[in-house]
């Protein structure tokens, strides 16, 4: 298990991976984030892939204004996040099981958000 924080964010989608073996509720649908994350533990931070449920998303963002738009069936950014929303999002702690990596993109599933 590894504590990761999001500190950018390229977009988010519906999960479309099939094959994929999410231990965390894995009968309820995932989002797929697609952006920057931050390894606690080794303080690096990479582009990268977290898996997360409705709910863990809301937690995540909740408070931070940060506004979304949907484009062809992907949540972007309606326009770059600030410092201070970058600090508040990377605030929220993740706690987060390695799935292994997809080409350069290291993939997270979400397992507490808090």
């Amino acid at each position: 298990m590894a504590e990761i924080h999001i500190t950018g964010i390229n977009y988010i989608e519906i999960n479309s991976q099939e094959g994929l073996e999410f231990k965390y509720k894995p009968e309820v649908p995932k989002l797929k984030l697609v952006g920057t994350l931050l390894n606690a533990e080794s303080e690096d931070e990479e582009d990268g892939v977290l898996f997360l449920t409705q709910k863990q998303l809301n937690q995540v963002l909740t408070n931070k204004d940060v506004d979304l738009k949907l484009v062809d069936d992907r949540w972007t950014l309606s326009k770059p996040l600030t410092k201070e929303q970058v600090k508040k999002v990377g605030l929220v702690d993740v706690d987060a099981e390695y799935l292994g990596a997809a080409g350069e993109f290291k993939c997270y599933e979400a397992v507490k958000v808090s």
